[in-house]
């Protein structure tokens, strides 16, 4: 392209040194023509990108995060004169479109080509995908113009569901009775030791048998249950950039999680705030395609603050719980006076902290006994919770 405007830019000069110092009507013919060929070039780029026509397709409606999606997109010159070269930009923040960045198309008249491929979102949420802009180049490449897309393709994305073959810090799932060492005792079930667990609860004889400390929890029968604590807040309102990413991950955290629990026989309670404060109790795997469903709809919002969140909290059966799980991405005073009053229940906590930035538990006043764990935005979570 440098070299094509030099040599057009060299002849206009010789065109000019010509009629000023001979004249005559070819020496102006030519000066005319190197004058009007930049601008008709120019025109013709941009006719092209007014004249050409562009439909993409996403194949099927449930766009997963990370997962492949059927995409096609359609170029088609409907005029009698040809397109000589047309390129396309895709939107590459929060999507990207495999092997196709780049490429440039010819077009003759009356013609079209299509391109089938695959489309992956990389977070959850509803944003613009696909083709981004147009750019156009004239025949002579002495030109490249960008234009925006006339018609965006948008794109509603659900949370990816990671499976969890292991939880680091979960609840045991392994119950165990220590009647099966004194059977005159009344069946009691423990679980193994969490860091931040009352010492005064350890089942000594269970422990003694089992090879590690086993926590003595209820009499009987009684149903487990684990309590999540989920951030609702929208931080960063005014830069897609960062909130959908964390919110991805927030979302992300919550249902693999609860997923891994369901499993495992163990109900779970999710406590997010909607309108109003709100408790999801799953019993079993069969309650998780409905809450999948409301957190791929969920909506998170700037007024959604934690200190509302843990209000609704508070009034709320969250004590009932084995362990709880909070998965925040930023560490209020509301959040430090829940946790402290989970512990004094001698209920377990495990602080989720969604942060792309490399802040560590020195920096956080959530006392020595409750387990903290940062999940950065791009962590795949079977490699960070293992």
């Amino acid at each position: 392209m440098l070299r094509n405007r030099l040599i057009v830019l060299g002849l206009l000069i010789l065109s000019v040194i010509a009629i000023s110092f001979h004249g005559g009507p070819v020496t102006y013919g030519f000066f005319f023509l190197m004058l009007f060929i930049p601008l008709i070039s120019a025109g013709y780029a941009y006719l092209e990108y007014v004249r050409h026509r562009i439909y993409q397709v996403i194949v099927t409606k449930n766009v997963v995060v990370g997962t492949p999606t059927e995409y096609y997109f359609t170029l088609q010159n409907e005029d009698s004169f040809s397109f000589s070269g047309i390129k396309v930009e895709f939107f590459s923040d929060f999507s990207y479109v495999a092997d196709l960045d780049g490429n440039e198309y010819e077009l003759p008249p009356h013609t079209g080509l299509k391109k089938e491929t695959s489309l992956v979102c990389k977070y959850r949420g509803e944003y613009e995908v696909g083709i981004k802009n147009i750019i156009v180049q004239d025949y002579l490449r002495l030109f490249t113009f960008t234009f925006p897309n006339k018609e965006n393709l948008r794109a509603i994305v659900n949370p990816r569901l990671e499976i969890l073959d292991s939880l680091e810090h979960a609840y045991s799932t392994d119950v165990y009775k220590d009647s099966m060492i004194n059977p005159t005792e009344q069946d009691v079930l423990v679980r193994e030791y969490i860091p931040g667990d009352d010492i005064r609860n350890i089942n000594w004889k269970a422990s003694a048998h089992l090879g590690k400390p086993y926590i003595r929890t209820k009499t009987g029968e009684e149903t487990q249950t684990v309590g999540i604590i989920m951030d609702s807040c929208r931080y960063n309102l005014d830069n897609p950039e960062e909130f959908l990413p964390l919110e991805n991950k927030i979302l992300e955290t919550v249902l693999a999680v609860s997923y891994y629990y369901l499993t495992k026989g163990i109900s779970v309670s999710v406590h997010t705030l909607d309108k109003v404060p709100r408790n999801h109790n799953l019993q079993s795997v069969a309650n998780f395609e409905e809450f999948y469903s409301a957190m791929s709809s969920f909506s998170f919002s700037g007024d959604k603050t934690q200190d509302k969140l843990f209000e609704g909290v508070l009034r709320s059966n969250i004590t009932g719980s084995s362990i709880v799980y909070m998965i925040l991405h930023e560490l209020s005073e509301s959040a430090v006076m829940q946790i402290n009053n989970l512990k004094r229940n001698g209920i377990p906590v495990v602080f989720y902290h969604i942060n792309d930035k490399e802040e560590g538990i020195n920096n956080l006043d959530i006392g020595k006994n409750t387990v903290y764990q940062r999940i950065g935005y791009e962590d795949r979570l079977k490699e960070v919770l293992k």
